[in-house]
């Protein structure tokens, strides 16, 4: 029994020894956790650390990220998560009926839990409207492109936890319904693709990822590409399925929603078909030069073994939320960093694409940016007094705005205070000297002071 009980402590003992020996020699390489995660910084010790126990605190994580087999250990962990008890061992994916992946931020705006009110609604048709009209006036053709979203395309798999029989109107609904009555360009992706569920060749979306594939994107283009012919009576370059493999392998996006978890065996999916594409952009079509203000769906697009936007357009830049700048431009890669309204005025077409699940968000400060840059040509135009729709518009856009700093300004007492004693000073009507500071704040925001 004694000689028992000493193999067993040994064995415990090299057992914990292994994680010690793999970080210090590092003999087998381990596969990277996918995800985007900050990683554990080496604590700095100080005294001060010590005492406010901020040093015990990042030892304890670094060890924890670094020991031997981390990597392995976290995905072993999350493995038990999915099989057993079936939920996501991380934030984000949701496993719905049938075993199906759903991102959770779907789920939610699809069932107008996300929802942003009628009214802020109705703003921002306002303002699309406005830049609409006044990009129109500048040969530019402003267009928004709601794609499918899985949760629309599968609401009949959301668990029954998220209480789908109680959804409400949400943000995709309440826009189609706005633009509907503002004549505003718009694509509706979301209900075309919906509509050939039951006809569909090929899968429009893989039981692990959370972006439609390639062959529903590129269906999706050929759409678009037809509405933009249409708008210009030109026949534009375009493209046609040449071949159509259906490997045992899933590719591009996927399986995003898999790799988040990180676990060990691919769950059981549907096979998924991809087409290979042949571009007809000979010189007898027209290329338009095209840029894409969208969300990650974009991507499916976007990518290397795909790339619609690259052979059928000309220039085909894709700006990420309209932040990053696609392709990069060195050393420029913010768009911030840009000259907006030349940029966005030297297109032929903007293409402003939102999912569901990024509709609270849409259509990511393109209007306030655009518009708020066209506060000098307006100036210069209030001198000729030649307004047209799109400068009345703007007019309403400006005003809005200005009553927005009026707020700021109301709500700041610091900044309230300093313009009451300024209109004191200058024997003025309070209101009206908030009314002038609003105005001149805005004017600073548009850089039109010299």
């Amino acid at each position: 029994m004694a000689k028992f009980k000493k193999i067993w402590f040994l064995f415990f003992m090299v057992l914990l020894a292994i994680p010690m020996l793999q970080n210090l020699t590092g003999w087998f390489k381990e596969k990277p956790l996918d995800g985007a995660f900050i990683p554990a910084i080496k604590p700095h010790f100080t005294l001060k650390s010590l005492w406010d126990e901020t040093f015990q605190d990042s030892c304890v994580k670094y060890i924890e990220e670094n020991i031997g087999f981390h990597n392995s250990l976290v995905r072993f962990n999350n493995q038990i998560i999915f099989s057993i008890f079936r939920e996501s061992p991380v934030k984000g994916p949701v496993i719905g009926k049938n075993g199906i992946l759903f991102e959770e931020s779907y789920i939610i705006s699809y069932l107008g839990q996300t929802f942003i009110g009628n009214d802020k609604i109705k703003e921002n048709t306002n303002n699309l409207l406005a830049a609409q009209e006044i990009l129109k006036n500048k040969g530019v053709t402003l267009i928004v492109v709601f794609p499918p979203g899985k949760a629309s395309y599968y609401p009949e798999l959301i668990p029954d936890s998220y209480n789908p029989n109680k959804k409400s109107i949400n943000n995709y609904e309440a826009y189609v319904s706005s633009f509907n009555e503002t004549n505003i360009n718009f694509i509706d992706l979301n209900k075309y693709i919906v509509s050939m569920k039951d006809t569909v060749p090929y899968e429009v979306y893989c039981d692990l990822g959370a972006h439609w594939t390639i062959w529903a994107a590129g269906i999706a283009m050929d759409t678009v590409i037809k509405y933009m012919e249409d708008k210009v009576q030109k026949d534009f370059a375009d493209f046609t399925i040449i071949d159509v493999e259906t490997p045992d392998t899933l590719r591009n996006q996927d399986d995003d929603l898999y790799k988040t978890m990180n676990i060990i065996f691919y769950p059981r999916f549907k096979k998924i078909s991809y087409p290979k594409y042949q571009f007809n952009n000979d010189n007898s079509k027209y290329k338009p030069k095209v840029l894409a203000i969208s969300d990650s769906y974009w991507w499916t697009i976007y990518a290397n073994n795909v790339a619609i936007p690259q052979n059928v357009f000309t220039n085909g830049g894709f700006w990420f939320y309209n932040k990053t700048v696609y392709p990069v431009r060195d050393p420029v890669q913010n768009v911030n960093e840009l000259d907006y309204k030349k940029e966005v005025e030297s297109q032929e077409f903007i293409l402003l694409v939102s999912t569901e699940a990024t509709n609270h968000l849409f259509p990511y400060e393109f209007c306030e940016k655009y518009l708020i840059s066209y506060e000098k040509e307006f100036n210069e135009k209030m001198g000729e007094k030649s307004l047209n729709k799109g400068d009345s518009l703007y007019l309403e856009f400006r005003n809005n705005e200005i009553n927005k700093i009026i707020s700021e300004i109301n709500a700041n007492q610091d900044w309230k205070n300093n313009i009451l004693k300024q209109a004191e000073e200058q024997n003025k009507d309070p209101e009206l000297m908030i009314m002038e500071n609003a105005d001149y704040t805005y004017k600073v925001r548009a850089g039109t002071l010299e």
